[in-house]
């Protein structure tokens, strides 16, 4: 499958010298006299062929490769969502019935593959001090921000119980470096003096980790995967200097996608080889000039696909 990467950031169509503006996206159309810009009541039949280019920072405009619109078998999109940290919740029941020590463990499983890392805190209990869940608590808070986690972005004591907040991909650390992963954690408790002890510790998610769609720091991402077929940049000992990124970090986009065949048919002549391309387009959510564009893909997709309307 051959992927393009198409993003815009707000700025409105207009042309300088022959090209696009930077950071404006464009639909042309083939014509007679060559590629013109797509208006709103084009059809496969006046259009037969587009292709979609935006503006680069380097002066050179980024385009797709021309496709027919009756090859065109998906028209989609996501409204732009951002990243939400991953919460989980360590909550403490009844009293601690005898003196002894008790762990909570927290564990980053954000890889997916083990040994995961994990870090451990140990309390005292005592039933004539520390016995209940809310002075277990104290204690652990207490210990846990002593030594946070480096995948911990924070903790809060609720009373009898502990959110743990994961980081999200692009965040700074404590120590200066930036997570490159939405963080997975996972929790335990264990009363060390083997009987119990009398405490439990339920785990529950309060926050689902997500992703997002069209979040910046992970649609960056896959704009470097396309550095090679996008923008002819093979990394080879750290030359040539890599290209700037169209994709900025800080921006959420809405995301549109559009998937062609390349000769018409839906399957390769060819075994093993798909037959298909595939278009993203990143819009900057919300902007009056991404409408702009949404509006005339609707147009031109009109009677094949229901309209994106992000």
């Amino acid at each position: 499958m051959a992927r393009h990467l198409i993003v815009g950031d707000g700025t409105a169509f207009g042309v300088t010298n022959g090209l696009v503006d930077d950071g404006a996206v464009s639909v042309q159309k083939m014509s007679e006299s060559g590629p013109t810009e797509l208006v709103l009541g084009d059809t496969f039949v006046t259009a037969p062929q587009i292709r979609i280019l935006s503006g680069g920072s380097d002066g050179k405009n980024i385009a797709t490769p021309w496709f027919y619109g009756r090859d065109v078998v998906d028209y989609s999109g996501k409204v732009g969502a951002a990243q939400t940290a991953q919460v989980k919740r360590a909550t403490l029941a009844t009293n601690a019935v005898a003196a002894g020590q008790h762990t909570l463990k927290v564990m980053n499983k954000t890889n997916g593959n083990s040994p995961f890392q994990s870090k451990s805190y140990t309390i005292t209990v005592d039933p004539n001090a520390t016995n209940t869940p809310t002075e277990q608590c104290t204690a652990f808070t207490t210990a846990i921000n002593a030594d946070l986690p480096h995948w911990v972005n924070s903790i809060t004591n609720n009373g009898t119980s502990i959110d743990f907040t994961g980081f999200k991909k692009g965040e700074t650390k404590a120590d200066g470096s930036v997570q490159e992963n939405l963080v997975e954690m996972e929790l335990s408790f264990e009363a060390i003096d083997g009987n119990g002890n009398g405490t439990t510790m339920a785990e529950t998610a309060q926050t689902a980790g997500s992703r997002g769609s069209g979040d910046g720091f992970y649609l960056q991402e896959y704009e470097d995967t396309l550095m090679g077929s996008q923008y002819g940049y093979y990394e080879r000992r750290n030359l040539p200097i890599k290209p700037a990124n169209q994709v900025a970090t800080g921006t959420l986009y809405d995301m549109y996608n559009i998937t062609a065949t390349k000769d018409g048919s839906s399957s390769s002549q060819i075994h093993g080889v798909d037959n298909l391309i595939e278009l993203t387009l990143g819009l900057v959510a919300g902007d009056a000039d991404s409408l702009v564009v949404e509006n005339k893909l609707n147009g031109y997709f009109t009677g094949a696909f229901a309209p994106v309307i992000l």
